[in-house]
């Protein structure tokens, strides 16, 4: 059965486009991502100043319940602060390995 001209004509449109689109794509694909890294670097940074911060926090309260020095102030912002590297290492590891 012969095919009418309009559908021939359609289907090589359809044709013309799609390679269009997989040259887009492949172009997309090799371009270099800068705003992925410093999105990862902007993650990173914020899991570090958030275990300090935390920590920091909790030691600030617990110094105000229980009417200490800042021992409490100290110790648990070293900690947060520990915790902040170790998440940073954790998840610089775990880009690494994709």
């Amino acid at each position: 059965m012969k095919k009418p001209a309009d559908i021939k004509e359609m289907e090589n449109k359809i044709k013309a486009f799609q390679k269009k689109q997989k040259a887009k794509q492949r172009a997309h694909e090799t371009a270099p991502s800068n705003i992925g890294s410093a999105a990862k670097g902007f993650q990173l940074s914020i899991e570090l100043i958030s275990g300090v911060f935390i920590g920091a926090s909790i030691g600030y309260f617990l110094d105000m319940v229980f009417n200490t020095s800042p021992v409490f102030l100290a110790v648990l912002t070293i900690f947060g602060g520990a915790a902040g590297v170790l998440n940073v290492y954790k998840s610089a590891k775990g880009e690494e390995n994709e």
